[in-house]
C-alpha cells in the first residue's frame, strides 16, 4: 500500500506549480469554460510576475448537497501564481514536513488530498480515488471496534489562521520568534504572505476553490493526524471529516475531546452539531453507498459492453434512492451518487425518457445537481440537445426566480456548449443585476455569439466602471471584455499576446 508521502515525493516542484496555476485556479463546481494553461505559460516568461500586495478575490456560490450555497472564489491570478511559486520553491521543505508527520503512520489518514492523477496535469480531484495505491484501511482498523466516532471541523477553510501554517511547520514558539518583519523571509512565512494576499492580506480564511488552498490545509491537518495517531486513535480523514472506530462509548468521547485541543492549538474548532456516535455493526457510516451498489436490476441485458437496464428496474431504482435519501436528511449527495451509477448503465428509448424526465424533476428540486449533468447524464446518455435546452430554460427561469446564478450560469454554459438559443429575453439585464462574476461572463459570451456588437455596450460599459472601483472581484469579466488599451500592467500585455482564460469552444 502506498504511503502518504509517497504521493507528495512523485510531485516534482515543477509539477506542484504547472498543476496549481495552469489547472487549479478555477474550481472544479463552475462550469468548464475556464481554463488557465495560457496564464501557466505567461507565467513562465522571464521575469516572473511577483504580485507582492494584497488582493481581493471573485466570489461564486456553489450549491451544496443540502440545497445551501457554498461560497467559493476564484484568486486574483498573479497573487495565485505568486503563492504557487512560494509553495513550490518550498516544495523540498514542505516535502520533508509531509514526511515527518505521517512517516509512522500504519495507513494513509488523509484519503483526498494532492496527488499526481492517471494520466492528467490536475493535481487535485475531490472525489477521485485509486483502491489499488490507497488500499481500504476501514476493513482492517473496523474488525475490533464496537462503534464510529464521525467528526468534521467547523467551517475548515474559512476558519484557517494564516500564521498556523508556519506552526504547523516550524512549530509555535519558534515561528513566533520570527515573525519581526525583518523574518519576512523565511520560507514558513513566506508562504504565510502570499496565502494572505489571496484574500485581502487577512490572516482568517483561506480561499475555498482554489487547489492550493487543499496542500495548505494539509500543512495544517497532518499536524493534528500525527498528535492523534501518538493517542493510539485510528481512524480515516476526507479533508476536515474524521471517521475514528473505538472498541467503547468512553473511547469515542475521548477522540472528540483530543481532536477538539488539537485543532484549538492552530485556532481550528470542532462541529459539535455534527459530531456523533454511531454503535456496530447496527449503523455503517455511509451505508446508502453500499446500498445503492448493491441494488439488484434483475432482467438486464448487455449493450455495447454495458450493462442494459429497462424502465421498470430504473423506476425501481429511482424510488430507491429516493428513499435512501430522505432517511438522509434530504442529503441530495444519494442522488448524486444515483445518477453517476447510472452513468454507467445502457437505456433503451422508454427508459431513457422515463430518466431525463426525472432528471428534469429532480435537478429543480435540487438545483445541486447541476453541474453533475453534463458528465453524467447529457454526454453518456446522448441526449438530444431540444431536450438539454427544455431543461436549461427551466433551470435557469428557476435560477432567477431564485437567485441561484450558479443554475442561470449552467443554464447559458449549455446552450452555448450545445449550440442552441435559450428562448430568454432578458440575459443581459439578469445578469448584470446579479453582479455575479461568472454568470456576467458566460452570458456575455452568449450574447457576444448571438447579437450585434452593439447589443454588448451594456456589458462593456459595466466592466470599465468595475475597473475602476473593484478590479481584482471581477478581474476575469472585465480582462475578457476590455481592450489592451483598457488594461494596464500584465494584464495589458497579456491581453496584446492574444492570452485568454476562456477555452476556445467558447470564445
Amino acid at each position: 500500500m502506498t504511503k502518504y508521502i509517497d504521493y507528495k515525493n512523485e510531485i516534482s516542484d515543477t509539477d506542484l506549480y504547472d498543476g496549481l496555476v495552469g489547472y487549479g485556479l478555477f474550481a472544479e463546481k463552475i462550469p468548464n469554460f475556464l481554463t488557465s494553461v495560457d496564464f501557466l505559460a505567461f507565467t513562465k516568461i522571464p521575469p516572473f510576475p511577483v504580485s507582492n500586495k494584497p488582493k481581493d478575490f471573485i466570489r461564486y456560490s456553489s450549491m451544496r448537497n443540502i440545497n445551501i450555497p457554498r461560497p467559493m472564489a476564484i484568486p486574483e491570478p498573479f497573487a495565485y501564481s505568486s503563492q504557487a511559486k512560494s509553495l513550490s520553491d518550498n516544495w523540498t521543505e514542505l516535502q520533508n514536513h509531509f514526511s515527518e508527520k505521517t512517516s509512522n503512520d500504519a495507513f494513509k489518514i488523509s484519503r483526498i488530498h494532492l496527488r499526481k492523477l492517471l494520466n492528467r496535469p490536475e493535481l487535485f480531484e475531490m472525489n477521485y480515488k485509486n483502491f489499488t495505491k490507497d488500499g481500504d484501511p476501514e476493513q482492517d482498523i473496523v474488525i475490533k471496534s464496537k462503534y464510529v466516532a464521525l467528526a468534521d471541523i467547523s467551517n475548515c477553510f474559512p476558519s484557517v489562521y494564516s500564521h498556523s501554517i508556519s506552526w504547523a511547520l516550524v512549530g509555535k514558539t519558534y515561528a513566533k520568534s520570527k515573525s519581526k518583519p525583518s523574518d519576512r523571509n523565511e520560507w514558513f512565512n513566506q508562504i504565510d504572505f502570499y496565502t494572505r494576499n489571496l484574500k485581502h492580506g487577512e490572516t482568517n480564511g483561506v480561499l475555498i476553490g482554489p487547489h492550493s488552498s487543499n496542500l495548505i490545509s494539509e500543512i495544517i491537518l497532518v499536524s493534528v493526524d500525527k498528535e492523534l495517531t501518538k493517542d493510539g486513535f485510528k481512524y480515516i480523514r476526507n479533508i476536515d471529516d474524521y471517521t475514528c472506530y473505538v472498541d467503547t462509548y468512553e473511547e469515542a468521547d475521548r477522540f472528540f475531546l483530543c481532536l477538539s485541543e488539537e485543532l484549538k492549538k492552530y485556532e481550528l474548532a470542532l462541529n459539535s452539531k455534527k459530531s456523533k456516535i454511531i454503535p456496530l455493526p447496527l449503523a455503517s457510516v455511509k451505508n446508502w453507498v453500499t446500498k445503492l451498489n448493491h441494488f439488484n436490476f434483475t432482467n438486464t441485458y448487455i449493450v455495447n459492453n454495458k450493462e442494459a437496464i429497462r424502465v421498470k428496474e430504473l423506476k425501481g431504482f429511482i424510488d430507491f434512492a429516493i428513499e435512501l435519501m430522505l432517511i438522509e436528511d434530504s442529503d441530495a449527495s444519494v442522488l448524486n451518487y444515483a445518477i453517476k451509477i447510472i452513468s454507467n448503465k445502457h437505456l433503451d428509448a422508454n427508459a431513457k425518457d422515463y430518466y431525463i424526465k426525472q432528471i428534469h424533476h429532480l435537478v429543480l428540486l435540487y438545483p445541486y445537481l447541476v453541474n453533475l449533468l453534463e458528465q453524467k447524464v447529457f454526454e453518456p446518455h446522448q441526449i438530444d440537445k431540444n431536450i438539454i435546452k427544455k431543461i436549461a430554460q427551466d433551470i435557469y427561469a428557476y435560477g432567477v426566480k431564485k437567485k441561484i446564478h450558479e443554475a442561470c450560469s449552467y443554464a447559458i454554459y449549455w446552450a452555448i456548449k450545445y449550440d442552441f438559443e435559450i428562448e430568454i429575453l432578458t440575459i443581459k439585464q439578469d445578469s448584470i443585476t446579479s453582479m455575479d462574476c461568472i454568470f456576467l461572463m458566460i452570458s456575455y459570451l452568449y450574447d457576444k455569439k448571438h447579437n450585434e456588437t452593439s447589443y454588448l455596450k451594456e456589458y462593456i460599459d459595466l466592466s470599465k466602471s468595475l475597473k475602476r472601483v473593484e478590479f481584482d472581484r471581477y478581474w476575469l469579466y472585465i480582462y475578457e471584455t476590455l481592450t489592451s488599451s483598457e488594461l494596464a500592467d500584465n494584464y495589458k500585455t497579456m491581453k496584446k499576446n492574444g492570452l485568454t482564460f476562456i477555452k476556445p469552444e467558447f470564445c
